[in-house]
C-alpha cells in the first residue's frame, strides 16, 4: 500500500508483531491519526500536515483495520524473506516430539510470548529448495531463542495465517486422536460384548 502526496509515493508499512504488542496495551491505543502515520509511513511529517484532515482520517482508519483483524488470516507463506534471510513454515509431519511439547508449553501461555512462536512457526531453510519441497534445518530450542528479537519486525499477517495453520492441523490431530481411541473403545465394547453373548451361548449348552 502508497501513499501518495504531490505525486510522491511513500510505503505504508505493515503492522509487525511489535507493534501488534505496542498498541494491545491501553495506554498506546489512543494515538493520534497524524502520529500513527508517522509510525507507519516513511512520509516526513512536514509533508503530512498538508494533506486534507479527511485523507490522514481514512489512511489511519485503514491502518486500525489491521489491529483488530483477527479472522483476516492472509496468504499462508511456505517460504518468506525476512530481514534478507529466507524462511520455511515448518513441516508438521516433520515437527520432532521436543519442537511439538515446546510449542504446547508456549501456546499455553498467558499472554502469549508472539515471537518466540513466531521463530519456531518460520524456520531458516537449509537449502534452495522452496514451496513444499522446502528443507528446514533442524529442530533447536537455543537457535529459534535466538530469532525472537529479529522476529519482532515479522508482519502480523505472516503470523497469524501461519499460527492459524499450525493450531487447525493440531485440532484435526487432536480431534483425530480423540476419534480412534473412541472407535477402540467402541469396537473393545462390541468384542465384550461378543465374548459376553459367547459364554452365555457356552453355558447354556
Amino acid at each position: 500500500m502508497k501513499l501518495v502526496i504531490d505525486e510522491k509515493e511513500y510505503n505504508i508499512k505493515p503492522l509487525t508483531i511489535d507493534d501488534y504488542i505496542y498498541f494491545s496495551k491501553k495506554e498506546n491505543q489512543d494515538i493520534k491519526d497524524l502520529d500513527l502515520l508517522l509510525r507507519f509511513t516513511d512520509a516526513p511529517k512536514s509533508e503530512l500536515v498538508k494533506l486534507p484532515f479527511h485523507k490522514i482520517n481514512f489512511v489511519a482508519s485503514v491502518i486500525r483495520s489491521d489491529f483488530g483483524g483477527d479472522d483476516d488470516y492472509g496468504t499462508l507463506d511456505l517460504v518468506i524473506t525476512h530481514k534478507g534471510k529466507k524462511y520455511g513454515l515448518i513441516k508438521p509431519s516433520e515437527i520432532s516430539y521436543e519442537e511439538w511439547v515446546n510449542l504446547e508449553v508456549f501456546l499455553a501461555q498467558s499472554p502469549l510470548n508472539f515471537k518466540l512462536i513466531a521463530a519456531h512457526l518460520y524456520k531458516p531453510l537449509k537449502s534452495d529448495k522452496v514451496g513444499d519441497e522446502r528443507e528446514l534445518i533442524d529442530y533447536d530450542l537455543t537457535e529459534c531463542e535466538s530469532r525472537v528479537y529479529d522476529f519482532g519486525d515479522l508482519p502480523m499477517g505472516h503470523f497469524t495465517s501461519a499460527l492459524f495453520f499450525l493450531t487447525t492441523f493440531a485440532q484435526k490431530l487432536t480431534e483425530g486422536l480423540v476419534g480412534s481411541m473412541a472407535n477402540k473403545l467402541k469396537m473393545k465394547k462390541k468384542l465384550n460384548e461378543l465374548k459376553t453373548e459367547q459364554k452365555k451361548k457356552f453355558y447354556n449348552q
